[in-house]
């Protein structure tokens, strides 16, 4: 059955909130383009000696990273997979964008996107809003209103939740409660760049509970998520630059990050993860120390956008003895609704087969791609 994609128009506080936060965000990468240049400003390293990521303890008073900072660029992000009562899949993302405008007020953006993997049908919603409204509490929680939208981080460390439902059609409300560690990427949580440094770290592993409507019906939904924060002074320049992200749940309850990331020129960079094992213990991976290879073995293009995606990928880490194959549930799960078409970016579920020390291995993915569409030129943001 071929799939049938939807876009759900919705309203918005203020429509050039929008323009403004994604401004910074605008995604690209096909090497024809010529390179972007580094804005003025942007430092590999603005930092010496980077900030140890702290987590509510209990203790009042302690620092939480885990809440908003005042950096020029910050993301909360959630992506998925969920079960009904009934055994029906659904993938879904959730994110809350943040970007400092040329006042020093941030802006937000949220995002959702449904697929229901029994159709193939893929929605989007989103909401938008000038200023950083909400309660922020020292020792949280730290609540933040989209528009008719809600996101909240808890005081207890890993805790979060949202109500992204208000919309009769569709729409996601879910409690999320973290069941592993921390992991910190490039093991302390920073990852300086050619374009400014970001602290980085993932929750892999929160169960879900809730809510889920779509097409006017309502179900109670499980599942398990993978949750990522970044945040720092740094730039998302656009095509050719970009990354291809991909954050895997293997059955065996063992979690892994990887990211194949592309510089201004457009041409690979790096390749590095971080795998946490069924135990959670932390590993940091780099590619030519742990033998990371990434292959994409076919290609999307989008109806709307006219980007043209990687689509399905083959994954070896010598280190881990696993070789993936990784498959997208459905081809078309671009993400366009209320950006510019530069801005556009693939966000989707995928499944995963394969063997590691040559044992059989599944399980579920997530993967983003970033840099794929023609870019706008890009008004930077000052602080």
């Amino acid at each position: 059955m071929m799939p049938d994609r939807r876009r759900l128009r919705v309203s918005v506080f203020i429509r050039m909130a929008l323009t403004i936060a994604f401004a910074v965000l605008a995604a690209g990468c096909i090497t024809s383009v010529e390179p972007r240049s580094v804005p003025s400003g942007a430092s590999p390293d603005p930092t010496a000696t980077p900030a140890p990521i702290q987590f509510a303890t209990g203790t009042p008073g302690t620092p939480n990273d885990e809440f908003a900072h005042d950096a020029r660029l910050e993301w909360w992000y959630y992506s998925g997979h969920l079960r009904s009562e009934s055994g029906r899949e659904f993938g879904f993302h959730f994110v809350v964008f943040k970007a400092l405008g040329g006042t020093g007020e941030p802006n937000l953006v949220a995002q959702l996107g449904l697929l229901d993997v029994e159709t193939g049908e893929h929605l989007e919603l989103y909401r938008a809003r000038a200023g950083f409204t909400g309660d922020v509490d020292e020792d949280g929680p730290m609540t933040v209103d989209i528009d008719d939208w809600t996101y909240t981080v808890f005081a207890t460390a890993g805790s979060h939740g949202f109500n992204a439902a208000n919309d009769t059609e569709a729409g996601l409300s879910l409690q999320l409660e973290s069941t592993t560690p921390a992991m910190l990427h490039n093991k302390i949580g920073w990852l300086p760049t050619e374009t400014g440094a970001t602290y980085y770290y993932s929750r892999p592993r929160q169960s879900a509970v809730g809510e889920l409507t779509l097409g006017g019906e309502t179900l109670k939904v499980t599942g398990t998520v993978w949750f990522d924060h970044q945040w720092g002074d740094f730039f998302v320049l656009g095509k050719p630059a970009g990354w291809q992200w991909f954050a895997l749940h293997l059955d065996d309850g063992a979690s892994l990050m990887i990211t194949e990331s592309r510089g201004i020129d457009g041409e690979v960079a790096e390749t590095y993860g971080t795998y946490m094992s069924p135990s959670g213990e932390v590993r940091s991976l780099r590619q030519e120390a742990d033998g990371i290879r990434l292959a994409s073995e076919g290609e999307w293009t989008s109806p709307v956008t006219g980007a043209t995606y990687p689509s399905g990928w083959a994954l070896e880490i010598d280190s881990l003895g696993l070789d993936l194959t990784i498959v997208p549930v459905v081809s078309d799960q671009e993400v366009t609704l209320g950006l510019p078409a530069s801005s556009a970016y693939w966000e989707g579920k995928a499944s995963i087969g394969g063997s590691q020390n040559g044992e059989p291995v599944s399980g579920n993915a997530y993967v983003e791609l970033s840099g794929y569409a023609d870019p706008d030129p890009v008004p930077w943001l000052q602080r």
